[in-house]
């Protein structure tokens, strides 16, 4: 009796992935809100228009993913949009949206897993894709392009 295991291998590792896959992008956002800091009953909606919009800010929530309440330790930073832990939101018909964080915008804190990184003698903080600069004026981050991928005209 002959028996081929590597068929019965493959199998099991594309299962794993596709199971994998699935977890993943159905509580991406469930990691932000109920389940770590306790900011409050987020209820996940599903994510905004499409494939295209499923963009994973690190280990967090999709851009366009669509919520019912943002969490508790929120502040508005201007137009119907708003920043908590690391995330923006704005208004929406069916609820708050996940956004891409605005350019020049300005926070008071940024999330406590961030990283400072070096770049032409300036500081620079990431965090779940986002790039700040802290201002000693203000005391305030501003959200500022990717160092290593903007280039000024």
């Amino acid at each position: 009796m002959k028996v081929n295991f590597g068929n019965v291998v493959m199998e099991i590792r594309t299962a794993f992935i596709a199971l994998s896959s699935c977890f993943l992008l159905s509580s991406c956002g469930l990691f932000h809100g109920r389940h770590s800091g306790g900011h409050g009953n987020v209820n996940i909606r599903g994510g905004g228009n499409g494939p295209a919009s499923l963009i994973i800010l690190g280990v967090g929530v999709a851009i366009g993913t669509i919520i019912s309440a943002i969490p508790d330790k929120h502040i508005p930073i201007g137009s119907g949009r708003y920043y908590a832990d690391g995330v923006f939101y704005r208004d929406s018909s069916r609820g708050y949206e996940v956004i891409v964080a605005p350019i020049g915008v300005w926070v008071n804190e940024l999330p406590k897993r961030h990283r400072i990184v070096r770049y032409q003698d300036c500081d620079y903080h990431e965090c779940k894709g986002v790039w700040y600069l802290f201002d000693n004026h203000n005391q305030q981050y501003q959200v500022v392009s990717n160092p290593y991928t903007h280039n000024p005209s």
